[in-house]
């Protein structure tokens, strides 16, 4: 299945149980709470096309959808997944002075970065850390396994956990 439609289709199946945007989750520690999404409105053609011609497809068809997200947001405590909208996509490029192939999507409960990286047309990586230089080293420790459609499906599937960090030495 097209990569484009499997990001939809989890976000999709997520946001049929939401109710009032509230799900209650279990996470690690049997840690159990009720926590909030928001979901921004779909980005225009025009804002779309301000995005850099390596924003892989996948990140443009979420955009397309919404523009920005807060997923699985403590409603006492804060932390969420946050999902970048295209004017902050363009702020943290910058801020965070990520090289031409790499796009921060987003930032983590603890403020992590969330890059994802073109590699080609039809493959992407993500990278999390709590700072990346986009080097070997990073590339090591910070690349994951996974592409923008597939980490955003996990952390959906993982209720919000940081799932990346299960196995990480």
């Amino acid at each position: 299945m097209d990569e484009r439609k499997n990001v939809m289709i989890a976000v999709q199946a997520l946001k049929r149980r939401l109710v009032n945007n509230r799900l209650d989750v279990q996470l690690e520690e049997g840690y159990v709470n009720q926590l909030t999404f928001s979901f921004n409105g779909p980005a225009t053609t025009t804002e779309l096309e301000r995005l850099p011609k390596e924003t892989p497809a996948t990140v443009r068809a979420w955009l397309g959808e919404h523009n920005g997200a807060k997923l699985f947001e403590d409603p006492e405590c804060g932390g969420a997944i946050e999902l970048f909208s295209i004017d902050e996509i363009l702020e943290h490029k910058q801020l965070w002075e990520c090289p031409a192939p790499f796009l921060p999507v987003g930032a983590g409960r603890d403020g992590e970065w969330m890059v994802c990286e073109y590699i080609s047309e039809t493959d992407n990586r993500m990278w999390i850390g709590e700072f990346l230089s986009f080097d070997e080293e990073d590339a090591r420790l910070n690349r994951l396994p996974f592409n923008f459609s597939g980490w955003l499906d996990y952390v959906i599937v993982a209720q919000g956990a940081a799932f990346w960090d299960w196995f990480r030495t």
